[in-house]
Protein backbone atom coordinates (compact mmCIF):
# COMPACT_ATOMS: atom_id res chain seq x y z
CA UNK A 1 0.00 0.00 0.00
CA UNK A 2 0.79 3.38 -0.95
CA UNK A 3 0.01 7.02 0.16
CA UNK A 4 -3.86 5.38 1.43
CA UNK A 5 -4.28 3.17 -1.04
CA UNK A 6 -4.16 0.20 -2.85
CA UNK A 7 -4.83 -0.85 -6.36
CA UNK A 8 -4.92 -4.89 -6.91
CA UNK A 9 -5.99 -6.64 -9.92
CA UNK A 10 -8.06 -10.02 -9.33
CA UNK A 11 -5.81 -11.97 -11.15
CA UNK A 12 -3.23 -10.84 -8.19
CA UNK A 13 -5.26 -12.16 -5.50
CA UNK A 14 -5.87 -15.56 -4.64
CA UNK A 15 -9.28 -17.77 -4.87
CA UNK A 16 -10.02 -19.29 -2.30
CA UNK A 17 -10.81 -23.36 -3.69
CA UNK A 18 -12.64 -24.28 -0.61
CA UNK A 19 -16.13 -22.34 -1.42
CA UNK A 20 -18.17 -23.16 -4.10
CA UNK A 21 -17.97 -21.11 -7.81
CA UNK A 22 -14.44 -18.97 -8.15
CA UNK A 23 -14.33 -16.93 -5.62
CA UNK A 24 -12.00 -14.05 -4.10
CA UNK A 25 -12.43 -13.25 -0.40
CA UNK A 26 -10.94 -9.90 -1.10
CA UNK A 27 -11.35 -8.48 2.44
CA UNK A 28 -8.91 -10.03 3.99
CA UNK A 29 -6.09 -9.73 0.88
CA UNK A 30 -6.70 -5.80 0.98
CA UNK A 31 -6.53 -5.42 4.79
CA UNK A 32 -10.05 -4.50 5.30
CA UNK A 33 -11.74 -5.33 8.28
CA UNK A 34 -15.12 -3.11 8.78
CA UNK A 35 -17.01 -5.50 6.06
CA UNK A 36 -16.49 -8.73 4.19
CA UNK A 37 -16.13 -8.03 0.28
CA UNK A 38 -16.05 -11.07 -2.26
CA UNK A 39 -16.11 -11.43 -5.89
CA UNK A 40 -17.70 -14.93 -7.18
CA UNK A 41 -17.89 -16.43 -10.63
CA UNK A 42 -20.65 -19.12 -10.58
CA UNK A 43 -20.55 -21.49 -13.66
CA UNK A 44 -24.02 -22.84 -14.37
CA UNK A 45 -25.28 -25.11 -11.56
CA UNK A 46 -22.93 -24.11 -9.44
CA UNK A 47 -24.10 -22.04 -6.08
CA UNK A 48 -22.73 -18.98 -4.14
CA UNK A 49 -22.65 -20.51 -0.31
CA UNK A 50 -21.11 -23.56 0.95
CA UNK A 51 -24.25 -23.53 3.37
CA UNK A 52 -26.61 -23.85 1.18
CA UNK A 53 -29.77 -21.92 2.23
CA UNK A 54 -28.73 -20.42 5.38
CA UNK A 55 -29.02 -17.43 7.34
CA UNK A 56 -26.47 -15.67 9.66
CA UNK A 57 -28.06 -13.91 12.98
CA UNK A 58 -25.88 -10.56 12.92
CA UNK A 59 -24.78 -10.47 9.61
CA UNK A 60 -26.60 -7.93 6.86
CA UNK A 61 -26.00 -9.08 3.67
CA UNK A 62 -25.94 -6.79 -0.11
CA UNK A 63 -25.47 -8.21 -3.66
CA UNK A 64 -24.47 -6.77 -6.54
CA UNK A 65 -24.78 -8.88 -10.00
CA UNK A 66 -22.18 -7.82 -11.79
CA UNK A 67 -22.66 -9.80 -14.99
CA UNK A 68 -25.42 -12.60 -16.12
CA UNK A 69 -27.94 -13.97 -14.10
CA UNK A 70 -28.67 -15.94 -11.00
CA UNK A 71 -31.88 -17.43 -8.70
CA UNK A 72 -32.01 -16.37 -5.41
CA UNK A 73 -34.20 -18.30 -2.96
CA UNK A 74 -36.20 -16.87 -0.39
CA UNK A 75 -38.59 -18.10 2.11
CA UNK A 76 -41.85 -17.50 0.10
CA UNK A 77 -39.73 -18.59 -3.11
CA UNK A 78 -37.36 -17.34 -5.71
CA UNK A 79 -36.43 -14.81 -8.26
CA UNK A 80 -33.84 -14.08 -10.76
CA UNK A 81 -31.39 -11.47 -10.34
CA UNK A 82 -29.86 -10.11 -13.53
CA UNK A 83 -26.84 -7.96 -14.23
CA UNK A 84 -26.62 -4.11 -12.42
CA UNK A 85 -29.51 -5.70 -9.91
CA UNK A 86 -28.78 -5.39 -5.92
CA UNK A 87 -30.43 -7.62 -3.29
CA UNK A 88 -30.01 -6.64 0.42
CA UNK A 89 -30.88 -9.18 3.24
CA UNK A 90 -31.62 -8.39 6.77
CA UNK A 91 -30.11 -10.51 9.80
CA UNK A 92 -31.41 -13.74 10.19
CA UNK A 93 -32.85 -14.02 6.56
CA UNK A 94 -32.25 -17.28 4.99
CA UNK A 95 -31.22 -16.91 1.39
CA UNK A 96 -29.33 -18.54 -1.23
CA UNK A 97 -28.23 -17.58 -4.61
CA UNK A 98 -27.24 -20.14 -7.32
CA UNK A 99 -26.69 -19.96 -11.33
CA UNK A 100 -29.35 -23.00 -12.82
CA UNK A 101 -28.73 -21.13 -15.90
CA UNK A 102 -26.51 -21.62 -19.41
CA UNK A 103 -23.91 -18.83 -18.91
CA UNK A 104 -21.97 -17.49 -15.34
CA UNK A 105 -22.76 -15.21 -13.78
CA UNK A 106 -20.40 -12.52 -11.50
CA UNK A 107 -21.68 -11.63 -7.85
CA UNK A 108 -20.09 -8.96 -5.72
CA UNK A 109 -21.13 -10.06 -2.01
CA UNK A 110 -20.71 -7.80 1.22
CA UNK A 111 -21.53 -8.54 4.45
CA UNK A 112 -21.63 -6.14 7.79
CA UNK A 113 -20.36 -6.71 9.99
CA UNK A 114 -17.42 -9.46 9.16
CA UNK A 115 -17.00 -11.44 12.59
CA UNK A 116 -21.08 -11.82 11.67
CA UNK A 117 -20.93 -14.12 9.48
CA UNK A 118 -20.05 -16.93 11.84
CA UNK A 119 -22.02 -19.00 12.73
CA UNK A 120 -23.97 -19.87 10.03
CA UNK A 121 -27.36 -21.50 10.27
CA UNK A 122 -28.35 -23.88 7.72
CA UNK A 123 -32.03 -24.56 6.85
CA UNK A 124 -31.51 -27.19 4.16
CA UNK A 125 -28.81 -28.09 1.72
CA UNK A 126 -28.43 -27.23 -1.67
CA UNK A 127 -29.79 -30.62 -2.76
CA UNK A 128 -32.93 -30.50 -0.92
CA UNK A 129 -34.32 -27.27 -1.52
CA UNK A 130 -33.72 -27.65 -5.33
CA UNK A 131 -35.41 -30.85 -4.88
CA UNK A 132 -37.98 -29.73 -2.62
CA UNK A 133 -38.75 -26.55 -5.15
CA UNK A 134 -37.82 -27.65 -8.49
CA UNK A 135 -37.83 -31.28 -8.46
CA UNK A 136 -35.95 -32.98 -11.27
CA UNK A 137 -35.53 -29.43 -13.43
CA UNK A 138 -33.53 -26.71 -11.44
CA UNK A 139 -34.04 -24.61 -14.10
CA UNK A 140 -37.44 -23.85 -13.95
Amino acid sequence: MSDGYEHRSLRELDVNSDKPGRRWEVSPQLGIGDYNFNVAVLEPGERLSQNAYHYHNEQEEFYYIVDGRCRVEVEDGSFDAETDDVIRFDEAVPHMLHNPYDDSCKIVAIGSPPEGRRPVYQVQSYGELLADRYGDDPSS
